[in-house]
């Protein structure tokens, strides 16, 4: 009886799904096999939900309206797109009836959009041919996450190295900052802070961010030990005179936090809107002048504290681009998970000869090569493009551009993607004998990772000299 009900609710909703779909499609066509389950928000959020339906948008318009298929946002002037369903909340209950709803109304991939999605993405491998895991694992999830079911082997988990995006934006920031002395004088400081500690979706972030501060005077001040390092000097100094030709000396930057001290406050305890504004004030209150929370909607947090100090500190934005949010006058850019670049790249794998796809039957039934994704987790430690900064007005593209390489040919990289590739390395691999500087905790982290308050363990340092 419980199956029969869950049945007929679905369809119910299934009837209501397509009168909303009916009223769109004077605008949209929609594809029925591609289907985004949002993690309880909208496809409009500018955030993961909005990221993975444009993503997977633009895929389908380059297979059914390649005319209209081009670089940037020409894909948006096609009215082919990915279907949605925008689950009623973040519930178990919610997320099953999304899924099943997409079944019946065609599903053959699932996009997941989140980590949300992780404690019933079994119920979804059980109902679509494929799956789409955005920031988390799909291996080792069995089947309506029941364990005495068989593990799916149909998910591709997409994850991005979040030290890489918060390194980029940290170095930009520094660039910023400097080519900005009138306003925040030559006492350069800057902070930054969590909503709750986790090493692989907040505090990784965190801890890039900070490294590109120690990084960064570490090439102004050029290091005679790190003559490579030092090297780039010249490159930071045109990086700043691009945004403003009349700087001739850099600036080091300090933290305002205590990298070192048990007692540091590093997050505010929670996600929600409203509980960042006591660890901004702290933070405003000793001199920040660009401040990086990694904590979801407390970003407008940090703003109104901002503007309640009458402070003109700045805020570097986090996942998606911030200042479509947020506005450019507080968000210089935004530390990024490429989300729409890396679904399109696991649909073109997935519906590709290397998974078996063939397009006479629109199924699977072939057989797999060893490029095809599915039944993988796929990192940007392999895809560097996933991760990057966003341009702005006070951070533009000429400058974005020339600290991370956006393609996938690690010809094109530059030398700060040759320092991320060492720094990803340290955090989650370990180098050099020593083990990954990841820990549990973040205090354990940093402490993994410094033997000052302004000094990287030396090993760092001549790994990063070693790879330049």
């Amino acid at each position: 009886m419980k199956k029969l009900l869950g049945l007929l609710m679905a369809l119910s909703l299934v009837a209501t799904s397509v009168t909303s779909v009916v009223s769109c499609t004077k605008k949209y066509t929609f594809d029925s096999d591609v289907w985004v389950i949002t993690d309880g928000g909208t496809i409009s959020d500018n955030s993961f939900n909005q990221s993975a339906w444009e993503g997977a948008s633009a895929y389908l318009v380059s297979k059914q309206d390649p005319t209209h298929y081009g670089p940037g946002d020409k894909w948006k002037s096609s009215k082919w797109r990915a279907s949605y369903f925008e689950a009623a909340s973040q519930t178990t209950s919610d997320f099953r009836v999304a899924y099943v709803t997409s079944k019946i109304a065609g599903a053959k991939t699932m996009i997941l959009p989140g980590f949300n999605h992780g404690n019933t993405i079994g119920w979804a491998a059980n109902l679509a041919d494929n799956l789409i895991y955005i920031d988390g694992s799909g291996q080792g999830v069995h089947l309506d996450m029941d364990k005495n079911k068989p593990v799916a082997k149909n998910i591709i988990g997409l994850q991005y190295e979040a030290e890489s995006s918060g390194f980029f934006a940290g170095l930009a920031a520094a660039v910023y900052l400097n080519a900005n002395i009138k306003e925040f004088g030559t006492n350069l400081k800057i902070a930054t802070y969590g909503g709750m500690d986790n090493s692989r979706a907040v505090s990784n972030y965190m801890w890039g961010f900070l490294v590109a501060f120690d990084i960064f005077n570490k090439i102004i001040k050029e290091d005679p030990k790190y003559p490579k390092l030092g090297s780039l000097k010249r490159v930071v100094l045109n990086l700043v005179n691009t945004l403003n030709p009349d700087v001739k000396t850099l600036n080091s930057i300090s933290k305002v936090e205590n990298v070192l001290s048990p007692d540091e406050s590093w997050f505010s305890q929670s996600f929600e809107a409203g509980h960042g504004k006591d660890i901004s004030d702290s933070l405003i209150s000793k001199g920040a002048n660009v401040i990086f929370p990694v904590a979801g909607p407390q970003t407008q947090d940090t703003i109104d504290r901002i503007k309640y100090n009458k402070s003109n500190a700045k805020i570097v934005g986090v996942d998606t681009e911030q200042s479509k949010i947020y506005g450019e006058y507080y968000i210089i850019t935004s530390a990024l998970k490429e989300i729409a670049t890396s679904t399109q790249d696991a649909l073109k794998n997935i519906y590709s000869s290397a998974c078996g796809f063939d397009p006479s039957s629109n199924s699977w039934n072939k057989p797999q090569t060893d490029t095809c994704w599915i039944n993988t987790d796929q990192s940007s430690l392999r895809h560097p493009s996933w991760t990057g900064i966003e341009p702005t007005k006070s951070i533009p593209k000429t400058v974005t551009e020339l600290i991370h390489n956006t393609s996938d040919d690690s010809a094109k990289d530059t030398a700060f993607d040759k320092i991320v590739a060492v720094l990803e390395a340290v955090y989650s691999v370990g180098i050099s004998g020593n083990q990954p500087v990841a820990a549990k905790f973040f205090p354990g982290t940093l402490a993994n990772t410094y033997q000052s308050q302004d000094e990287l363990k030396d090993y760092i340092w001549q790994a990063i000299e070693d790879k330049l």
